[in-house]
This record gives C-alpha cells, structure tokens and sequence, in this order.
C-alpha cells in the first residue's frame, strides 16, 4: 500500500504560493519581446568594453536581432577610448536559395564604411550556425562570422565577429573608414574574450521579492500558532 503524505494548511498555501510564483516568473519571461544582456570584451593587448545590448526575440536560425547597444569601449594600442554611440544599421539577412550556395547559409552582408561585414544577429546559448559559405567552420558563438558593427565616439567603428570552433571571438576596428594596421580587412584580427549574460527585468525582480516577502510572512504566521 502506498504511503500518502499530507501537509498541513498552512505548508500547503506556502507550497502553492511558491509554485504560483515560479509559473509566474516563467510566463513574464516568456512573453518579453526585447531581451537586454550585460556583456564585456577584453584582450591582453588593452581591448576593453562594457555595456548593455537590447536583443529582439526575432531572428533566423534561432538567433536574436541586437536592436541597441550602450556603454564604453577602449583600445590602447590605438588610442581609441569613448562611450559607445550605437549600432550600424543592418537590413536583415536572405537565405541563400539556390546552389552553390547552401541553403541555410545568407546572401551578402552588410558591411561599415571601413569594409567590415555585419548582420547584427545574437545567438543567447552562443551557438551560432555556420551562414557563410566562405567560412563553413566558422560557427559557434554569440556573434557568427558576420557579426556586429557599433560606433565609438570620435569617428571610430567597432565589428565585433565570432570565429567559433577556430578560437573564439575576434575584433576589427577602424577610424574615418580607415581600418587600424595589423588589424585590416584581411582577415587579421584582434583576438578577444567575451562574455554576455540577461539582465533580469525590474518586473520579475519585484515579483519574486513580493513573493517571498508574502511566504515568509505566511512562515512567520505559522511560528505564530504552533
């Protein structure tokens, strides 16, 4: 015969109220259209960067459109240092349809004054698909080999770009079009860390404060009558 464990009311409205809350959170998370991620960039060589990105939900192959960027960006080697003015615009990507392009792969990019290509795509579990038939080994990442083009005050521009399984993430950047030397269109590029993670939206924090705030009052009240 099975054993049947029953709690009491009060254990029971406390279980509930936390169930309650968690369902909650999963459905607000679920129905935000616009994502917001802490990210940074760094090398040895004094590339630094910080800032928040605004992704849309919607994109191709799993990825998310990056719709905003702020924050600051550093390059000591070329005596680049300012806030972050923005994105280059980027129209969003077609499909490759017929051969000898394969067909999950994109049609041209984008590309900055300096020469740069970018679709401005965000993969969040960094698992970006090979879209370049140039470059099929090139997948895995935040970014795919496209990647994000952003501006830097003072005349600067920044694409950021992964080159997934072959190391990593890799950084080009130019000044009034012109791309800074080694680090030029032919494919030599700064090698740099980077890392992104959600920030958690206001409404979910507040939430799960007022949910827990609400359990342990019921907790207290429990205390209270045994």
């Amino acid at each position: 015969m099975k054993n049947h464990v029953f709690l009491a009311k009060p254990y029971r409205t406390i279980l509930l109220t936390a169930i309650a809350l968690i369902t909650t959170l999963g459905l607000t998370q679920g129905a935000r259209a616009d994502t917001v991620y802490y990210f940074s960039i760094n090398n040895t060589t004094g590339i630094d960067a910080s800032g928040l990105i605004t992704v849309s939900n919607t994109g191709p192959l799993g990825a998310s459109t990056v719709t905003g960027i702020t924050g600051t960006f550093s390059d000591a080697a070329n005596n680049i240092s300012g806030a972050i003015t923005g994105l280059n615009f980027a129209p969003p990507p077609t499909f490759n349809l017929s051969p000898p392009a394969a067909p999950n792969t994109f049609g041209a990019p984008a590309f900055t004054s300096a020469g740069f290509s970018y679709d401005n795509l965000f993969w969040p579990d960094a698992d970006s698909p090979a879209v370049c038939t140039d470059a099929l080994a090139f997948y895995g990442g935040y970014f795919d080999v496209y990647g994000m083009a952003f501006n830097v005050a003072g005349g600067y521009t920044v694409d950021l770009w992964s080159d997934g399984q072959l190391g990593g993430y890799q950084l080009n950047d130019s000044f009034n079009s012109v791309p800074f030397s080694p680090n030029n269109i032919d494919g030599l590029a700064y090698a740099v860390d980077v890392t992104a993670s959600p920030v958690p939206e206001p409404g979910t924090l507040f939430l799960f404060g007022t949910g827990l705030s609400g359990m342990a009052a019921l907790w207290r009240r429990r205390k209270e009558i045994v």
